[in-house]
């Protein structure tokens, strides 16, 4: 059996590592069969060769499982055993679609997470060893020599509550942002994707890792949290001298705030204060254009926290954040809007078992998911009022698993169409796509021919192709691309 050995340096207090040939390498393999097609859709590569398939089970929908790097896909395959996590790229070919090389070729507990794109390399954290409890650290690999370097040989990146790599990078000017922990407190810290790009912007901020929140212009906003019952919002130029603190934030009620994102409308950027349990409490919308002046709430009035989810803060439709929020009893949704000086009533969409999510931004429409009674949805769109809320198509998910999110809405390039994964009783769960229309909204491609799904799993645009997991009995769940419509 061929074998690959590993080189490890270490350079400047920081490890590196490259592959080095061991006897022989790998032999090619053997005339694969003519490309299999479904309408536009291609199946990129069988790598397993049949069942078992690359993907075992369907991907969770997280950006930080496939990423875009200068044109490559990068993705992470996570096998049902959980043994051995891997990286893989791909550029749309069979020669171009294999297992990255790196040291989780023999040691899974290293395997990269937090995928991250930042000038043309490949930023993702990983632990440092094998060992139980080993911290993370932020590494960059470089797809041209396929080499990849330790950026924080010393800095400890936050875990989450399983232990997984928690870190936040946001990207401003060609530099992501993020916190480590360092002893006792907190560190600010910036990288360009280099080593010596990578550096300490203030140390001594609070109880745990500063959490990048968002960018606007050059700055980038985060919130630090000094005590156990306050939290402050920060903001950086990526200097020392302009790593400064905002405000201390008072939530709703008094208590312990927590900052949730939302988005940048013009020149301020909307975000939400709630109290420190995100199923309890009271959410109030804020505004901040970095000054302690310009840092207050939109309006005085608060909304039950179970009017909002994480992923659901909002998006930015011409000058205004649209978001969704619910009241009670009734559980009747709305669409809401806010252009930073005042909050008004955009829609009424009436009671719900589902409340809009996918929140998708195509011209000057947002597309969403909505259900009235589970696993029945409906895709609407709306230009931010009641007479431009319509629904486009009303599917049932009845192959999507209820323990998985929707499939998400995904726009394939500026101006549309979206591609998304919807059901009916001819073809079961397949690819379809939209303009935004009634008209324009129609099924792209059968993968599994006949009622049959495919299920079609997270999509990602890279390089010419939107490339998407999908499920035939031939091949098992395997990775599947088009060409960008």
């Amino acid at each position: 059996m061929q074998r690959m050995s590993w080189l490890w340096v270490l350079l400047g207090g920081a490890l590196t590592w490259g592959a080095g040939c061991g006897e022989g390498d790998p032999k090619p393999s053997p005339e694969e069969p003519p490309v299999q097609r479904a309408g536009p859709a291609f199946l990129v590569k069988d790598a397993a060769g049949g069942k078992p398939s690359l993907f075992d089970f369907e991907p969770y929908n997280s950006k930080t499982l496939a990423i875009d790097v200068a044109g490559t896909l990068y993705f992470q395959r996570t096998p049902i055993s959980h043994s051995n996590n891997q990286l893989w790229r791909s550029d749309g070919t069979r020669e171009g679609t294999r297992m990255v090389q790196g040291p989780w070729w023999n040691h899974p507990a290293m395997a990269p997470e937090r995928l991250t794109s930042l000038n043309g390399h490949l930023l993702y954290a990983a632990r440092v060893s094998t060992e139980d409890g080993a911290p993370y650290r932020l590494w960059r690999h470089d797809p041209a020599t396929e080499t990849a370097e330790d950026l924080t040989p010393y800095q400890d990146l936050p875990k989450g509550v399983h232990g997984d790599a928690a870190v936040e990078l946001v990207e401003a000017q060609g530099r992501a942002f993020f916190g480590v922990q360092e002893g006792a407190e907190g560190a600010l810290w910036v990288t360009d994707g280099t080593r010596n790009g990578t550096l300490r912007l203030r140390s001594g901020l609070g109880l745990e890792p500063p959490v990048p929140l968002a960018s606007l212009g050059t700055r980038v906003f985060f919130s630090v949290r000094d005590a156990e019952t306050h939290r402050a919002l920060w903001v950086s130029d990526g200097t020392t001298d302009g790593t400064v603190k905002v405000s201390d934030l008072v939530p709703p009620g008094g208590s312990v705030g927590v900052i949730r994102s939302g988005a940048v409308v013009g020149d301020q950027w909307l975000f939400w204060m709630t109290a420190h349990s995100q199923a309890s409490g009271e959410l109030q919308l804020w505004k901040s254009n970095g000054t302690p002046q310009g840092t207050v709430p939109v309006s005085p009035e608060v909304i039950p926290n179970t009017a909002y989810t994480s992923n659901q803060t909002g998006v930015v439709l011409g000058d205004s954040l649209v978001f969704p929020r619910i009241r009670h009893p009734e559980r009747v949704w709305e669409l809401w809007k806010s252009d930073g000086r005042t909050v008004e009533l955009a829609a009424s969409l009436g009671a719900l078992e589902q409340g809009p999510i996918g929140l998708t931004v195509l011209n000057d429409h947002v597309l969403f998911w909505a259900a009235k009674a589970r696993p029945e949805y409906t895709l609407w769109r709306t230009n931010g009022t009641q007479a431009g809320t319509q629904p486009l198509l009303t599917t049932r998910m009845v192959d999507q698993s209820p323990l998985l999110p929707l499939p998400p809405l995904v726009l394939s390039r500026p101006g549309g169409p979206i591609l998304f994964s919807a059901w009916d009783a001819e073809a079961g769960l397949e690819l379809w796509r939209t303009d935004g229309t009634v008209q324009s909204t129609v099924r792209y491609a059968d993968i599994e021919p006949g009622p049959e799904s495919s299920s079609p799993g997270w999509m990602v645009v890279s390089g010419g192709h939107v490339f998407f997991t999908a499920r035939t009995q031939a091949t098992g769940r395997e990775l599947w691309a088009l060409p960008i419509p």
